[in-house]
């Protein structure tokens, strides 16, 4: 599933992409206004759903327990007036004389006891019927009340009401009002009627009869079968046996099946009360309940939720018609603007187009100041500035095809400088003229180490070995007056160097180092040393010459820290002249350009004392070239 939603999301984000701009901010201003706008929308009206379905279902709750109080009264009123009948002593013995009484004695009661139970009905106007039956054949009918017991032999209830033993019973039923129309009765004649039922028990126990309190259920439930219901709403009873007692005149909320009413009931009826929601033909109902303890019936209402729903997905679907509207007209709007914003975008975008086809001499137009007008200043800035390279890099061409052309001919001349060396060196040789052969040997050896540039790098040993032949050739000059000291360890001769850098730098020192008109018999020293410190090569070249004072030192080491466009600015400016310290920087700006800014040459000098060269290289630059020096001179 994730992998269907990303490959989704990919999909769309690379339609997206391939949109023009215009569209994209349309889309994204879209997307900006209505992401925010549905949220809330959601959440706002999921509010009002919530609030509207807990004050449908407390303004219910209210009304069921409304309905259930004045059940319990009524169920108080008959359970009192059922104790008031069978409570007093003249009824009971009347009920349970063992002799057929006198005339006087029928009289008597008729005149004085009978008249009591009469009252009980008539006190109490929501009581339909007080039965009292018996089983006495020496008791005489009394109409409306007292009845014999054959009356009600087949009547289902009266097997619970004797096992009962004098226990309470009630029992909802429909049926005519005149208990002597026992036959076939209308059903449009019958009245639902609940029932408080109880045996009359006797001296010692006995039973001598039973007391029916009857009521009807318009009056025991008025709500239930009244006429100020909410039309949204039916309350419905529902007895032992799940049998629906309800005002039939009346239409069920949404027109939902009294049967469907008892199933939902029956499934979702836990406990004494609760609520619960279902849905019948895609429309919502709520039902709420209470148990009614002693009839053993389940008191409920059922109300519709469709008309407060319709009202919110109304009020839903009329907001996001606003919206829709809305967000339409503000991207007309939104369109032209960008129109009008990205017009010089585009114009922009038409010149890189043909830039790229391969014209150069258009001219951009740049309007305003803002964002893509700088854009455009800069981009024509480049197109100069290309333009500019593109003849550039057609003199380099041109250039160095001229190189190339005087490579080869130094390559003739290298070829006859090297033939010329060797015919010399013969001669001094033969002539016995041996200094003059070692000098020719060291300068031929310095002319092929400088001439075959096979590689960036060599080994130190390469190095120092040109070095050497360097002072050799020197020492001629100067008498032997300078002497090379090299202190290297074997395990460092083998290391990676760029190539003349080390020579300068001696060079240097013996230019501007040492005086010829220094202390007869004192020789001028330079001294190398290497050593490995943290995974760096350092090496030492240091002299005893004459130094140079503090401001002049600091000034060559700040000179090498000068990148070419700083250091030019000043020799302009006639802060530094052009040709001080030329071979150091040089050496520093190859060192750069090859193992980076953390390393170089720095210099620390003592005004007639010394002057020392600190160099700081990897441990490995690239592949060093090959022992020169033991190489043949080619003669041609």
């Amino acid at each position: 599933m994730r992998a269907i939603i990303r490959n989704t999301i990919g999909k769309m984000v690379g339609r997206l992409g391939g949109l023009p701009l215009q569209i994209k901010l349309i889309v994204a201003y879209i997307g900006v206004i209505l992401i925010p706008v549905v949220l809330f929308s959601i959440y706002t009206f999921q509010q009002l759903y919530d609030n509207t379905l807990l004050e449908i279902k407390r303004k219910n709750e209210f009304a069921l327990d409304s309905e259930l109080k004045d059940i319990l009264n009524n169920m108080e009123i008959m359970e009192r007036t059922a104790q008031l009948a069978v409570s007093d002593r003249a009824v009971l013995n009347y009920l349970t004389s063992s002799r057929e009484l006198a005339a006087e004695e029928l009289v008597n009661f008729n005149m004085n006891v009978f008249p009591n139970l009469q009252h009980l009905l008539y006190s109490n106007p929501n009581l339909s019927n007080i039965r009292l039956f018996t089983d006495n054949p020496h008791v005489n009918e009394i109409w409306p009340i007292i009845f014999r017991e054959e009356r009600i032999y087949n009547r289902h209830w009266l097997p619970r009401v004797s096992a009962r033993n004098g226990m309470t019973w009630w029992e909802m039923y429909s049926g005519p009002e005149d208990i002597l129309r026992n036959g076939e009765v209308d059903i449009q004649e019958q009245t639902a009627y609940i029932s408080l039922l109880r045996e009359i028990q006797g001296r010692e126990g006995a039973q001598r009869g039973v007391v029916q309190i009857d009521m009807k259920l318009e009056q025991f439930s008025p709500k239930t079968f009244g006429s100020l219901q909410d039309r949204e709403s039916q309350m419905v009873i529902f007895s032992r046996d799940a049998q629906p007692y309800y005002r039939t005149d009346r239409r069920q909320p949404g027109s939902l099946p009294t049967t469907v009413i008892r199933e939902q009931l029956l499934m979702h009826a836990e406990g004494k009360q609760g609520s619960f929601r279902f849905a019948y033909h895609g429309m919502a109902y709520l039902g709420l309940y209470r148990y009614i303890d002693g009839p053993d019936a389940y008191l409920m209402n059922v109300v519709s939720l469709e008309p407060a729903l319709s009202d919110i997905r109304g009020r839903r679907n009329q907001l996001l018609s606003i919206v829709v509207v809305l967000i339409a007209f503000l991207s007309l709007i939104s369109y032209g603007l960008h129109a009008l914003i990205l017009r010089q975008l585009t114009t922009l975008r038409d010149s890189m187009k043909q830039v790229h086809e391969g014209n150069f001499e258009i001219r951009i137009p740049v309007y305003g100041q803002g964002e893509i007008a700088e854009l455009a200043r800069h981009f024509r800035k480049m197109l100069g500035k290309i333009k500019e390279l593109i003849a550039e890099a057609v003199h380099k061409q041109a250039a160095a095809k001229e190189a190339e052309l005087n490579s080869l001919k130094n390559q003739i001349d290298s070829h006859f400088l090297y033939n010329t060396l060797e015919n010399l060196k013969m001669m001094a040789e033969v002539e016995g003229h041996y200094p003059l052969s070692d000098a020719l040997t060291s300068l031929g050896s310095m002319m092929r180490y400088s001439f075959q540039w096979s590689a960036d790098s060599v080994s130190l040993e390469d190095e120092i070995r040109h070095i050497r032949n360097y002072m050799a050739l020197m020492n001629i000059r100067y008498d032997d007056r300078l002497r090379l000291e090299v202190q290297v360890p074997d395990e460092l001769h083998a290391r990676s160097v760029l190539k003349m850098t080390l020579q300068p730098i001696v060079e240097n020192a013996v230019k501007h180092g040492w005086k010829p008109e220094r202390a007869e018999g004192e020789a001028f020293a330079v001294k190398i040393q290497a050593f490995e410190h943290r995974g760096s090569l350092h090496i030492l070249i240091t002299d005893n010459g004459a130094g140079m004072p503090e401001w002049k030192m600091n000034e060559v080491n700040a000179a090498l820290k000068l990148g070419d466009k700083e250091l030019q600015q000043q020799i302009l400016a006639g802060q530094r002249s052009q040709n001080h310290g030329i071979g150091l920087r040089n050496v520093q700006t190859r060192i750069r350009i090859h193992c980076g800014e953390g390393f170089g040459i720095h210099v620390d000098s003592r005004q007639g004392s010394s002057t020392t060269v600190h160099m700081v290289l990897p441990q490995a630059i690239s592949a060093k070239g090959g022992n020169q020096d033991e190489k043949s001179i080619d003669c041609g």
